[in-house]
């Protein structure tokens, strides 16, 4: 590797570094083949293990970053934000679009237009900022089919139309593209690649379409080994786009799969009355008894402690402590409407469960139904969640549709 003492010539060595450089230099790798190549091409062509590699990639990463706080990273001490680049979408958002130093997803099945939404923030965040815009460049990370330039350049082509002071800032080059075939070469990007992308490249939103892709393919199997392993991936991914977001004051915009939920046959409208009537009467009578009513209603170890009808049809109907009856609340898909409406079968939940759900910091729901598509913000700590929006995808982009 004899570009390293030209590219980093503070480089610190050690045992490891001069015994890792040696195989490098035999293989006649670059620093550009190390940040580039998987662990495993790595391994096969300097002939050494993983777990040394990857504490020497951890050494070169941390020499390659800036040693000081560039003009860029003083600069994000403020929330900044994103616009969407229509009206009515940045008011579903707040009035002002996609809040930096966070994680958003925008979940929802297919065809809905996430990758048309994570496209657009990929050009408006070249915008100056009195057009919404933080004049920063956009990296996509796609996992699926990678980046569809032809429908990239018709949506420069009308925002450029749209701002024509613009032209200079908007380029299709500014968007920086990365396929990652499986989720071995994500997890390699997301680790290596993409925080040296972001420092070096004045990057203002990472797009990652989508999160669940290879998740859901490598861990297919459901028991508990698996679950616990892609937890713990998940929330290492998490941590490493939430540090990225709050030190560079980039945006974070990933889109998310869906699946089906399956509830309990014997979860009713009526039951969730009858529940909610038992239990807003037992603590009406225990608040005349105690003065806490919740020390004798889950008691010293913490049981539940309701009244018998109640029991009964919390442990035969109706469980409002469970994940699927708490699920309507984080999910955006409300299993009370569903059923009450005569479409629980339409019912679905997020994909990777309530470990991302955790990791996220605003979960927006993009739904199709016919023709109609709608949006809306399901948990933020920017945005007054609760409204839906109508859009529709049309030749310059996502549209909001505003009914009289």
């Amino acid at each position: 590797m004899t570009d390293l003492s030209h590219i980093c010539p503070s480089f610190s060595h050690n045992e490891l570094t001069n015994s890792i450089l040696s195989s490098t230099d035999a293989a006649n790798l670059t620093t550009s083949d190390l940040l580039t190549l998987s662990l495993d091409a790595l391994a096969k062509r300097t002939g050494r293990n993983v777990v040394d590699l990857r504490r020497f990639l951890d050494i070169l990463m941390r020499e390659l970053m800036p040693p000081t706080p560039t003009p860029l990273l003083e600069a994000t001490d403020r929330q900044q934000y994103i616009s969407t680049g229509d009206e009515l979408l940045d008011k579903v958002l707040g009035g002002r679009g996609l809040a930096t130093g966070c994680i958003t997803e925008f979940v929802g099945a297919s065809t809905v237009g996430k990758s048309h939404i994570l496209m657009q923030l990929c050009l408006t965040v070249q915008l100056s900022p009195i057009h919404g815009g933080i004049r920063r460049k956009a990296v996509y990370i796609s996992t699926e089919s990678g980046l569809e330039t032809r429908r990239l350049n018709e949506l420069l082509f009308h925002l450029r139309k749209r701002y024509p002071n613009e032209v200079a800032n908007l380029k299709s080059e500014n968007v920086l593209c990365i396929t990652c075939g499986d989720l071995e070469v994500q997890e390699h990007v997301i680790r290596y690649q993409l925080p040296f992308l972001v420092r070096t490249q004045n990057i203002g939103l990472i797009a990652l379409d989508s999160i669940a892709s290879h998740y859901r393919a490598e861990h297919g199997e459901q028991g508990r080994t698996s679950l616990y392993q892609r937890g713990n991936e998940l929330i290492q991914c998490a941590e490493i786009l939430r540090n990225l977001a709050t030190e560079c004051g980039c945006a974070i915009a990933v889109a998310n799969q869906i699946r089906d939920q399956f509830t309990k046959k014997n979860i009713t409208v009526e039951n969730h009355v009858e529940a909610a009537t038992l239990i807003s009467s037992q603590l009406s009578q225990d608040e005349t008894r105690i003065a806490n009513p919740f020390e004798e209603v889950f008691g010293n170890d913490a049981d539940v402690s309701l009244s018998a009808d109640f029991q009964d049809s919390r442990e035969t109907e109706l469980d409002i402590f469970d994940l699927d009856y708490q699920s309507r609340f984080f999910s955006g898909w409300d299993w009370l409407v569903a059923e009450s409406s005569g479409e629980i079968h339409e019912l679905k939940v997020p994909a990777l469960g309530l470990i991302w759900t955790n990791c996220v910091s605003q979960r927006i729901v993009l739904k199709r139904k016919v023709s109609k598509r709608t949006i809306e913000v399901v948990f933020s700590p920017y945005v007054t969640c609760g409204q839906v929006l109508d859009y529709e995808i049309r030749a310059e982009g996502v549209r909001g549709v505003e009914f009289e």
